[in-house]
């Protein structure tokens, strides 16, 4: 530090790295913000206080009952509309859907970012169509068709069953180039937000990350949503180039119904072979308990928050887990903290959930949380102070310490799931 105070400081300006300053700044980005708008939770925002842990717990099962939250067939989440028959490639474009694999099989996100495109494709007078890099397995071929991609453009290599950042980016930029796409979505997976700004890069486009929504506007455009002001603005992004380019969080859209009688359509890729690539995988290594892995699938979620006072104290939040057959989620603090596995962490940096009933314990609420729960059916909050945010994001809570009602809505959860 006391050497770098010695030394000399360039001082660079717009003009010393290009003679055309109209490339920076607003008039040089590729995208840009329309007009914002707010947003509401659209919860119920019941919340309980000055009750003894009893009585608080008898009314939120009430509530429950309610809802529905403990029958069998119930479904808060709702689908987007059915898969629909194979529509043409309009004079726009396709909208691309990239793929992703996880342990096996297509992961969810997937299939969300397809049901959506569906829904939007009409409206453009378009089709869905999806790419898919590293398998030419026929079963992931035909789940993508029967979630709505019309063709299904593989690059199929023994080479890229790994991600690899150079194939994969060559790949996609070269199949954009060829094809012409009106617009590109990717999951926000960590995968996904390397190769999408790789692409964007490479191509000269622009992209926006980490969208919790896209829609046409009145004119005809992707306006891709970004959260702003800490959730309660949303901000549409529009670009400038084409194709659009977006990543968009996982467990933020609906899957359609699927349609396996539809056949797939396949566009052979050239796959990257004779691309040399600085990469080799030494050794895979997965550090998804079984347990992390479902937690986006999760029907139920306990998750926790810094108020647990330390990981010491979670017998009691596994026994309502326990109880309800539910998956286990928390925050990035608690994350951080090491006190549950990364895997665990749910919201803006972690995942995003869409579980039939979220139960909130000891956890404050933050945006940054709640953006990733906001598909939730029925949100359930337990916190000692009456001003901590999750009360506004949930649909029924209790004011008051959750070592004193968790045990109490544990017990009262296995009576009412015994019969």
């Amino acid at each position: 530090m006391e050497e770098a105070r010695h030394k000399t400081i360039w001082e660079l300006t717009a003009a010393d790295l290009s003679g055309d300053t109209s490339q920076f700044g607003e008039n040089g980005s590729p995208t840009w913000v329309n007009d914002i708008f707010s947003v509401e939770s659209g919860r119920t925002g019941m919340v309980i206080r000055d009750a003894t842990p009893e009585d608080a717990v008898s009314q939120v099962m009430e509530f429950l009952d309610e809802r529905g939250a403990f029958d069998d067939d119930s479904s808060s989440r709702q689908r987007a509309k059915s898969r629909g028959p194979r529509a043409e490639r309009g004079d726009c474009g396709a909208i691309w859907v990239a793929a992703e694999n996880m342990g096996g099989s297509v992961r969810p996100v997937t299939l969300e970012l397809l049901g959506r495109a569906r829904e939007l494709a009409p409206t453009l007078g378009t089709n869905v169509e999806a790419v898919l890099i590293g398998s030419g397995d026929e079963s992931h071929i035909r789940e993508l068709t029967a979630h709505g991609a019309d063709v299904v453009h593989l690059a199929d290599s023994s080479r890229l069953e790994l991600y690899d950042t150079e194939a994969h980016t060559a790949i996609l930029a070269a199949a954009i180039r060829e094809h012409s796409p009106y617009a590109v979505l990717l999951p926000s997976t960590a995968n996904g937000r390397d190769l999408a700004a790789r692409v964007a890069g490479r191509l000269g486009l622009g992209l926006t990350g980490d969208c919790v929504g896209i829609e046409i506007d009145d004119e005809g455009r992707l306006s891709q949503l970004k959260p702003a002001f800490g959730g309660s603005i949303v901000a549409p992004i529009l670009s400038r180039t084409l194709p659009n380019m977006a990543t968009i969080r996982a467990g933020i859209l609906s899957s359609c119904e699927p349609d396996y009688s539809i056949e797939p359509v396949v566009n052979r890729l050239e796959t990257a072979d004779a691309i040399p690539s600085r990469l080799r995988v030494v050794q895979n290594v997965s550090d998804e308990s079984a347990e992390g892995a479902e937690l986006e699938r999760a029907t139920r979620v306990v998750s926790v928050g810094m108020g647990m006072g330390g990981p010491e104290n979670m017998g009691p939040i596994r026994e309502l887990a326990d109880a309800l057959g539910a998956s286990i989620g928390t925050t990035r603090d608690v994350a951080d903290a090491g006190w549950l596995p990364r895997q665990y962490q749910i919201g803006i940096s972690g995942k995003s959930v869409a579980p039939e009933l979220y139960i909130a314990v000891a956890l404050r609420g933050p945006f940054n949380h709640t953006v990733g729960i906001q598909r939730s059916g029925t949100i359930v909050a337990i916190n000692n102070s009456a001003r901590s945010p999750i009360f506004r994001a949930a649909d029924c809570g209790i004011v008051g310490d959750w070592r004193e009602v968790v045990p109490v809505f544990a017990r009262a959860v296995r009576q009412r799931l015994a019969g």
